[in-house]
């Protein structure tokens, strides 16, 4: 027998808590989700009991945070989640741009996003196609690039680019990728830079001969970091 929810089962308990409660099942959180209260819906739309009907709903909510949340959640339907893509408000799209589930084409607009905090995000998917990744490894702003040099799914040939990259967050986010070719790694354990040559102390992918040269590095935070493999 499932276990109630001692906070939603209490006559006049709060709707905020029972939004917020993890046992609150889906028919109380359908009437919360037609409440005044911007918060109590936002929690119903970040709620895992939320039904996809009732995330359909919400994510035509005039509050930003209920689309936001929407947008987060995972049981979001695809076509609603790739409609939050296009919201007006960045921190909706940002929302979707980080759901797994959010779809190519989407992703490809997001990267084109007039906000960098949403094409950093979406930089970071595994779901980018190679264009996708090669477009973005290009972005005029360090942070997107940085977040495609740590991308995992990211081909070699870009981060092998992303490797001599002006920026040391960049050069760092392929030195900390466990994807980065052995050659790579290599190369940035020399790098000017102790940030870069830490990022590739901590990467788990770096051979021990490499570490073993890092172990004696000049720099604390570097010794450190090769200490902790």
């Amino acid at each position: 027998m499932a276990r109630e929810s001692s906070t939603s089962r209490e006559p006049g308990a709060r709707p905020a808590v029972e939004a917020e409660d993890p046992l609150t099942d889906a028919d109380r959180l359908d009437e919360l989700a037609a409440g005044d209260d911007a918060r109590v819906r936002a929690a119903v739309a970040a709620h895992p009991n939320s039904r996809p009907r009732t995330l359909q709903a919400l994510a035509e909510d005039d509050d930003r945070r209920v689309r936001a949340a929407v947008a987060s959640h995972d049981a979001v339907d695809s076509d609603v989640l790739d409609d939050l893509a296009f919201d007006e408000e960045w921190t909706v799209r940002l929302a979707a741009a980080g759901n797994p589930s959010v779809g190519e084409y989407s992703l490809t607009e997001l990267l084109r996003d007039d906000d960098v905090r949403v094409r950093e995000v979406a930089a970071r998917s595994r779901g980018l196609s190679l264009d996708d990744m090669e477009r973005a490894a290009k972005d005029d702003d360090g942070r997107v690039r940085a977040a495609v040099a740590a991308n995992d799914g990211a081909p070699e040939d870009v981060l092998s680019r992303l490797s001599a990259d002006a920026t040391w967050q960049v050069r760092a986010g392929v030195g900390g990728n466990p994807a980065s070719a052995l050659v790579l790694l290599r190369t940035l354990a020399t790098d000017e830079d102790w940030r870069v040559r830490a990022a590739v102390a901590a990467n788990p992918a770096t051979p021990e001969e490499v570490l073993a040269a890092l172990a004696l590095d000049g720099d604390e935070g570097v010794r450190e970091a090769s200490r902790r493999q």
